[in-house]
């Protein structure tokens, strides 16, 4: 078993990580409810300096649907 952050956009849980899971892998979810995430508004890693904070909403949607196979 592997723990993974992740927050809820509102129809999903996301991954706040990198990582390869099985098509239908089973999962099990435990929500903090005394704690919101609010780094999914920001830009991180070695391109940050160059992302637009703007478009990451756009960017999490698209992962959103490439996690749930959604086209």
């Amino acid at each position: 078993m592997i723990a993974v952050k992740a927050y809820y956009d509102g129809h999903a849980f996301i991954p706040l990580e990198k990582r390869l899971f099985k098509n239908r892998q089973s999962a099990i979810i435990v929500v903090d409810e005394e704690k919101t995430v609010t780094e999914k508004k920001s830009c991180r890693g070695i391109a940050s300096q160059y992302a637009n904070p703007a478009l990451v909403e756009q960017e999490n949607e698209v992962a959103s649907m490439a996690f749930s196979g959604a086209e």
